[in-house]
């Protein structure tokens, strides 16, 4: 990894429904961190793109912080030319709104959302920087280890991605948040990482990619 320049994005976006409410996830930000510190230690030149996140993020870190999906998006697209890895750990909205308001909107009735699927930023980076080094990250819930499989590869057939991490977040220690995960790191192989540490998994991801570059 010594002198890679890698792209991390981590966190849940936040989509504004009107000026004080809005929609997002329960992504803390802790797998993207566990990366981007085990790949610092690793020599890497890194620059981390934080939406909302529940960690603190170093100092050391050259940090672009957004807050919605299209922010996110916007700043992969400009970023990624220069870049020879990029990891999209980043939980990012899979709906945005088709018009939002900029006052509070009155609570006292109904409200009916209107929204519509939001741009998948991923399918683009390679139409951007072929050569880059793609890891995606699929988080699936209550569903089977060969179905998980078929969704991570789906997303390599769709985007391009070199490398998929997927998981369920259905189960109790490996929530958004938790510090521990357990997930399939796929390709045209499947590497299946025990329940660890998001440390520990983080060196098993780095660990495929240092093989795989």
């Amino acid at each position: 990894m010594k002198g890679k320049k890698i792209l991390i994005s981590l966190g849940g976006t936040y989509e504004p429904i009107d000026s004080v409410r809005g929609i997002t996830n329960k992504s803390s930000g802790k797998m993207g961190l566990a990366l981007a510190r085990e790949a610092y230690i690793r020599g890497a030149d890194l620059t981390l793109v934080v939406a909302n996140v529940s960690v603190e993020i170093p100092s050391v870190f050259d940090v672009v912080r957004v807050e919605t999906g299209k922010q996110m998006n916007d700043a992969v697209l400009r970023l990624v030319p220069h870049f020879d890895i990029f990891i999209s750990a980043a939980a990012v909205s899979d709906f945005e709104f088709k018009k939002q308001s900029n006052k509070k909107i009155d609570s006292s009735s109904s409200l009916f959302l209107n929204l519509k699927p939001a741009t998948k930023i991923i399918r683009r980076i390679k139409q951007i920087n072929p050569d880059i080094f793609l890891v995606g990250f699929k988080a699936e819930f209550n569903i089977s280890k060969s179905e998980i499989i078929e969704c991570a590869r789906r997303q390599i057939e769709d985007a391009g991605t070199d490398l998929v991490v997927a998981n369920d977040i259905s189960k109790e220690s490996c929530k958004f948040g938790s510090d521990n995960n357990e997930v399939l790191i796929v390709d045209k192989e499947v590497l299946t990482v025990p329940l660890a540490s998001k440390n520990e998994i983080a060196k098993s991801i780095l660990n495929v990619i240092s093989k795989k570059i």
